[in-house]
């Protein structure tokens, strides 16, 4: 199987010079089983503040998500409202990116190798990408309201700095498991404490190609 990788977006944050005195952190950590067990390896989830009233500029850098050996490199990618993603072809063969997902839906056609297309992710929600002549391709891009989130590590620690003061949901997210949701109230200089429990649920995806039809035997 292969391992998830995650993309994690530079993000500007624009804040005032008395910042740093009125903001503070969330600390925390992740409890994560799988069929009713816990698992000692914790790293991978998503943990995100929603509802932060602040500006955001997305980067200037593009992520990117290749398709390489039929399979889209990385399976699945972590971004902020308004970031553009590239899908660059490196298969001697052409393939079709879509999604029918809400928050995007697109089309980019068939294309050939060593040419890209791409896409920007204007809305928030997560994001199921597919190609239209190999089922077996499947990527998934979480599109954030904001850049206060990160990524657990293998022990299940995760830290957000640098927020507002305030009192935020607080959601622990995994693509093979169920949302996680708290709440967390942040004051200015100090550290919230935050626990959670997330299950991850061991699940083969199926789908349809674009126009809602079986694949065929096309390889």
């Amino acid at each position: 199987m292969r391992s998830i990788l995650v993309f994690i977006a530079l993000v500007a944050l624009v804040h005032d010079a008395s910042s740093k005195a009125t903001n503070g952190s969330v600390r925390g950590s992740i409890t994560l089983s799988a069929g009713g067990k816990a698992k000692s390896d914790k790293k991978g989830v998503v943990v995100y503040l929603e509802g932060v009233s602040a500006t955001v500029t997305p980067p200037k850098k593009h992520a990117v998500i290749r398709q390489r050996e039929k399979q889209f490199d990385p399976p699945l990618t972590i971004v902020v409202k308004g970031t553009t993603i590239d899908f660059p072809n490196e298969d001697k063969i052409f393939h079709n990116v879509f999604s029918v997902s809400r928050p995007a839906r697109f089309d980019l056609g068939l294309y050939k190798s060593g040419t890209a297309k791409s896409v920007e992710m204007k809305r928030a929600g997560t994001v199921d990408v597919y190609c239209n002549i190999h089922p077996e391709m499947i990527a998934k891009v979480k599109v954030l309201e904001n850049g206060f989130y990160t990524i657990t590590g293998s022990d299940g620690s995760f830290a957000i700095d640098n927020v507002p003061a305030g009192e935020y949901p607080i959601v622990a997210w995994l693509p093979s498991g169920d949302e996680a949701k708290g709440t967390v109230t942040v004051k200015a200089g100090e550290t919230a404490e935050v626990k959670l429990e997330v299950s991850e649920v061991a699940k083969k995806e199926t789908h349809t190609r674009k126009d809602g039809t079986p694949y065929g035997r096309y390889k």
